[in-house]
């Protein structure tokens, strides 16, 4: 997941950055949720996050940063000025999936690396912040590549803050300089950055396989699917033109559909083969 990029980031939090967490009280560990994930162009590992009820954003998943970054843009378009030596609080951070974080403490800065990655249009998506240690030690995480989909369970742990790691010298600013050195590289190259985040399409269906087929388990109220009459037991025979025998087929033929775009589904319902046309909403 690309540590090595971020391993510098300890390097450079001040010391009243780095205040003691709140202890929670311990509690049972709960139950697994699935958190919608995309690979990169850079293959980074992607999630989508809403802020204060703000977004969805873009966010990389990557251990090797020791808190949470937000870019400054976005931070500042919210309202959110960043503090020079303190963390900022987000009253709540929701990560796509329905996994909910209040009180979260981040820092808002844009760090080189996705001030490079957006200015030279790498990652085939604008990048808005990292998720670090802080909060991915909330959970127990389960990634397969393979699929579009991760498990997080949530733990009963509070991760600890991280120390800094004195720096001698001036290395901030030259790593700094590399963020807008390949920035300017890329308008030199004529790459365009990234243009702004697309919220991704939702139907509103759980899927399971069955004999053979992909079968709606469950069609969310209020749902796209459940506008356009789709129903539990029916099953998915084509998306668009193609026809589809596994959920992953389904999956990759959705994963880029975007909100308000319209999908046409071929399902079998009892001995019957019907057309329906689903116009998607939000995915977070």
């Amino acid at each position: 997941m690309h540590r090595i990029l971020f391993v510098a980031f300890v390097l450079f939090l001040p010391d009243s950055l780095l205040g003691q967490e709140t202890k929670q009280d311990p509690k049972k560990e709960a139950a697994p949720v699935a958190v919608p994930y995309r690979l990169t162009d850079t293959q980074h590992v992607m999630v989508r996050v809403k802020i204060n009820d703000k977004g969805p954003f873009n966010f990389i998943v990557d251990t090797g940063a020791p808190i949470m970054f937000f870019a400054t843009g976005p931070a500042k378009k919210m309202g959110l000025e960043p503090k020079e030596k303190a963390l900022n609080v987000l009253n709540k951070v929701e990560i796509e999936g329905g996994l909910v974080l209040t009180n979260v403490k981040c820092r808002i800065e844009t760090p080189f690396q996705l001030e490079g990655m957006n200015g030279m249009g790498l990652a085939g998506a604008e990048l808005h912040g990292i998720l670090g240690y802080t909060v991915l030690a909330k959970y127990r995480m389960h990634i397969d590549l393979t699929k579009n989909k991760m498990q997080w369970t949530p733990l009963a742990f509070d991760p600890p803050p991280p120390q800094p790691i004195k720096d001698k010298g001036n290395s901030q600013a030259g790593l700094e300089m590399i963020g807008t050195l390949m920035k300017f590289l890329g308008l030199l190259s004529g790459m365009k950055p990234a243009g702004p985040p697309l919220a991704r399409g939702s139907v509103g269906i759980e899927l399971a396989e069955k004999d053979d087929a992909v079968v709606v388990t469950r069609v969310l109220g209020q749902s796209p699917a459940a506008k356009a009459g789709l129903k539990a037991q029916d099953r998915i025979l084509q998306v668009g033109k193609d026809e589809v025998k596994t959920i992953a087929d389904v999956r990759r033929r959705t994963a880029t559909v975007l909100a308000g775009q319209t999908v046409r589904f071929v399902i079998g319902r009892g001995d019957e083969k019907m057309e329906m046309e689903l116009k998607a909403g939000e995915g977070l």
